[in-house]
């Protein structure tokens, strides 16, 4: 049975929605999966999407159960009580934290650039809010952050006044540089559209002054470490396949994918073939690697290694030529670290290889 939709004014709705995000922001700092806080609140991950979302067709039960899964349940307590109960509440929850090492503190110390790295952003970069991602405080545009491809910022076909302009711009604005490789969910068309430049010794794409894509197959030298970047992926959500915009009968096509709920993409649209490499970017790949002895310190690509994709996938995936590729590099490359994304969770498959999705970790 179907719940009864709950009509609320427009300001109790915006205070729900404003609760859901503040729920959502919680559990990113804690920087706990979806799927574990739902298996701790005993809903499924549709809910935990819907109450962070502030729909209020969600029980207020089921509220209860996220809150106390990321203990906050004593949040409840402060419904309906009054002014000098939240005012001894949050005296005595205060926490005084002081910094070890300020901005200043640390340039007196003689460290150098800070880098951190987290997984697919699918145009969302709410993960780099100040209460979410705190330490960016401490950082200048000559620390840098690095996302594991799916950047997403690049994505609308017409951008006349478009949502990405200012997602960019707040970007751009943030303390710290963005570097990015690419995934399989970025607008190639308009991604490779923009001048290639050199920088930090490898090809680039400057999307705006400290938005930077790393292109496929370069080695750069960032924070005195060597980077090896090779973005891409193959989609694995597009069973109904590749409809063309053009085509006379793509309407009834894609009502008749819709209707047996198969996933499809439309080719330059929500789909493009640069999403896997050319063999021009593979044979660079290859040669730039040997140009430095093939060692490097870290890897940074969107999907990963053959035999890596078997230890996370349980054989859900199947290999393909990029995977292939990265499997070879794996076996001949001397490496510290291989971060990637794609397969959205965050796990240390092992000591060397890391999956990133939501969290963000210092490496440098």
């Amino acid at each position: 049975m179907a719940r009864k939709k709950v009509n609320l004014l427009p300001s109790a709705q915006h205070a729900l929605g404003k609760a859901g995000a503040n729920i959502k922001k919680a559990r990113l700092r804690r920087n706990i999966r979806a799927e574990l806080v739902a298996e701790r609140a005993g809903i499924s991950v549709d809910t935990l999407s819907s109450i962070e979302k502030g729909v209020s067709t969600v029980s207020i039960g089921a509220y209860a159960a996220v809150l106390h899964s990321l203990g906050m349940e004593k949040d409840l307590e402060l419904l309906g009580a009054d002014e000098e109960q939240k005012r001894r509440y949050r005296e005595f929850n205060l926490k005084i934290r002081k910094r070890a090492t300020p901005r200043e503190k640390k340039h007196k110390k003689g460290d150098g650039p800070m880098i951190y790295i987290t997984g697919d952003c699918h145009g969302d970069f709410e993960k780099f809010d100040i209460d979410i991602f705190p330490e960016q405080k401490e950082m200048t545009k000559e620390d840098f952050v690095i996302i594991c491809g799916d950047f997403g910022g690049i994505w609308e076909k017409d951008v006349s006044g478009c949502w990405e302009t200012k997602l960019l711009d707040e970007l751009d604005s943030k303390p710290f540089t963005t570097l990015f490789v690419d995934g399989n969910h970025e607008n190639f068309d308009r991604l490779y559209s923009h001048p290639v430049e050199e920088w930090n010794g490898g090809k680039v794409h400057k999307i705006r002054p400290s938005v930077i894509h790393l292109m496929r197959g370069q080695v750069f030298m960032i924070a005195g470490k060597k980077i090896f970047t090779f973005g891409g992926a193959k989609s694995h959500d597009i069973s109904g396949g590749i409809l063309e915009y053009d085509d006379p009968d793509f309407f009834n096509k894609r009502m008749a994918l819709e209707e047996n709920f198969k996933s499809y993409r439309v080719n330059h649209y929500s789909w493009w073939e640069q999403e896997l490499p050319s063999e021009e970017e593979m044979l660079e790949g290859i040669t730039n690697l040997e140009a430095h002895g093939n060692e490097v310190d870290f890897i940074v690509s969107h999907c990963c290694a053959t035999s890596t994709q078997a230890l996370i996938g349980g054989g859900r995936y199947k290999r393909d030529y990029l995977n292939e590729y990265l499997e070879k590099i794996r076996q001949s490359v001397q490496f510290k670290k291989w971060f990637f994304g794609h397969y959205h969770n965050n796990k240390n498959v092992n000591a060397q290889e890391i999956l990133l999705y939501e969290q963000i970790i210092r490496i440098v």
